[in-house]
């Protein structure tokens, strides 16, 4: 009886390695099509980013989420106190609300060098994205009373060229 399961056992692998060799031969040509259309979509991504990093040149953002405990403070007490040329975005969950290109906007958030949580500021300069985390900062205002004057003259100092 053991010699029977392990045949049976031995001819389903053997036939399950079998479908699984057709497959991949048979999906061959689609990788041979798909992989370099892949690498020229992404190439053409790539370079209307920079595109939009060039045009954008001086470009400030201040960047905030949906945090319960502090969407209502940011926006009563330090979204009024910026200066009007730095931008808003808000991330309502993984939504991003911007007025500026929603994908550049992402990628933008996605090649964060300093992240560490909300809120967060990103500078455009050069073609070149510029960020910093005052997540500490505000948080140390938010729970510990400190200045609110104190992180916004950091706000400020971090977007002056």
């Amino acid at each position: 009886m053991k010699i029977i399961e392990k045949i049976k056992n031995l001819a389903s692998t053997i036939l399950w390695g079998i479908v699984k060799f057709f497959l991949f031969i048979l999906s061959i040509p689609f990788m041979i099509v798909f992989l370099p259309a892949k690498y020229f979509w992404r190439k053409k991504f790539e370079n209307k980013y920079a595109g939009f990093l060039s045009i954008n040149h001086g470009k400030n953002f201040f960047c905030y989420n949906n945090r319960n405990n502090s969407k209502t403070y940011i926006e009563e007490n330090i979204i009024p106190k910026l200066a009007n040329t730095i931008e808003i975005v808000y991330l309502n969950g993984k939504e991003i609300e911007s007025d500026y290109n929603i994908e550049f906007i992402s990628k933008s958030l996605y090649k964060l060098k300093t992240y560490n949580r909300f809120p967060h500021l990103m500078k455009i300069r050069n073609g070149k994205l510029i960020d910093k985390s005052i997540n500490n900062q505000f948080y140390n205002v938010l729970n510990m009373s400190k200045s609110k004057t104190e992180l916004l003259n950091e706000i400020h100092l971090f977007f002056e060229d």
